[in-house]
């Protein structure tokens, strides 16, 4: 039995052969050479194709017409409810804590210290040290004490004046 590329094989031959045969007749009858082609007739000018297509056109179809008023109160055919974006989150909730730099000292170590008074508790606190919600110590100095929160926000906190920060609240 004969396989499958063996039948394609034999399948494209008989398809080769088919088409030689008819080029060799479309050559036979023509004798060889391209049949002559005058030019195109000029079309009708005048004439019943003419009226036909006079009569085809019914009142005012290529008539020009004046521009279509557009309504300036009309609600747009592609604007829907259906698909409306859903309100922003409300912003977080944020309370306002009072802080107050009461100066600093070095320790016997070389460490700096600071006095801040976060509300009603005085604390004792290092660089680095977390004041409230995410701010923390990022330096110390005699003059001013410089906080900063997560997002790289820094607060400069003046000696012996209150400040009043945004914190979330927790």
């Amino acid at each position: 039995m004969m396989s499958f590329v063996e039948k394609s094989f034999g399948l494209a031959l008989l398809w080769l052969a088919a088409l030689v045969a008819l080029l060799l007749l479309v050559l036979w009858q023509s004798g060889g050479r391209l049949p002559e082609l005058g030019p195109l007739p000029p079309p009708p000018t005048n004439g019943a194709a003419v009226a036909a297509l006079r009569s085809f056109d019914y009142p005012g179809l290529l008539a020009p017409r004046p521009p279509a008023a557009v309504p300036t109160n009309a609600v747009s055919p592609f604007f829907t409810l259906q698909f409306q974006p859903p309100p922003p989150p409300p912003p977080p909730a944020t309370k306002k804590v009072e802080l107050l730099y009461m100066g600093c000292y070095v320790s016997s170590t070389g460490d700096k210290l600071a006095y801040l008074q976060v509300v009603d508790q005085v604390l004792v606190l290092t660089n680095g040290a977390k004041v409230v919600a995410d701010h923390m110590i990022q330096s110390i100095s005699l003059p001013s004490m410089t906080l900063t929160n997560a997002a790289g926000q820094t607060n400069v906190l003046e000696f012996n004046v209150k400040k009043a920060l945004d914190v979330p609240i927790s």
